[in-house]
């Protein structure tokens, strides 16, 4: 996870932070809905942050996920056309939101900032592509496991890796119902590739989760 204001020089960081204004989102708040004309850059200042399409009445598929010092929604608040998707706070949110022309100005001014939006995007890019993979996956234990390697990321030699996302988030990155991904990831329990202790779930290793999508 890319920090954006840690990873830039103190000086330039103190000019971004004042060149937006901070806000606080409530869980489940929406930060900005799919069509809305893009305004603002936002940066994750502290919480989480999901983006998430309807493809249909009542299924909710989440495309991006968004944790402190990250920036997202980079190419709408580069070319001021409509936000793709809707932004919704996972939990209690404090984001920066920066107005497009001081955004603009940032990157024209700023070569250390252009490079590091520039470096984000790339890493947005490959979410996507992660995304478009897990979709595509018709075996919802498969596309369960994507979802679990994507959040667990490197997990450290005696390193216990928690994923704190609620099953609802797993389903929805997925692509599946809540029932179908409490049945595979029950499962994959059962296979030894995961721990379930108090309703949360927790990783050792990946290897055997990575044994099941070659």
């Amino acid at each position: 996870m890319e920090d954006l204001l840690k990873d830039l020089g103190d000086e330039l960081a103190d000019a971004i932070m004042r060149s937006g204004t901070a806000k606080t989102f409530a869980p489940n708040q929406s930060i900005f809905f799919e069509g809305d004309t893009s305004t603002f850059l936002p940066i994750v200042l502290s919480g989480k942050v999901k983006l998430v399409r309807f493809p249909e009445p009542g299924k909710e598929v989440i495309l991006g996920l968004f944790h402190s010092g990250e920036a997202f929604a980079i190419p709408p608040a580069m070319d001021g056309k409509q936000f793709p998707a809707t932004a919704v706070a996972i939990e209690k949110s404090d984001l920066l939101l920066i107005p497009r022309k001081d955004f603009l100005e940032l990157m024209r001014s700023s070569q250390e900032f252009s490079a590091a939006i520039m470096t984000r995007m790339c890493g947005i890019l490959r979410d996507r592509v992660d995304t478009v993979q897990i979709l595509a996956t018709s075996s919802a234990e498969q596309r369960v496991v994507n979802v679990l390697l994507r959040l667990a990321g490197d997990i450290g030699a005696d390193e216990v890796k928690e994923i704190s996302y609620r099953r609802q988030d797993i389903a929805e990155m997925a692509g599946l119902s809540l029932e179908t991904t409490i049945r595979a990831i029950r499962k994959l329990a059962d296979k030894g590739c995961l721990k379930i202790v108090g309703g949360r779930i927790y990783l050792e290793t990946t290897n055997e989760l990575r044994e099941l999508v070659r």
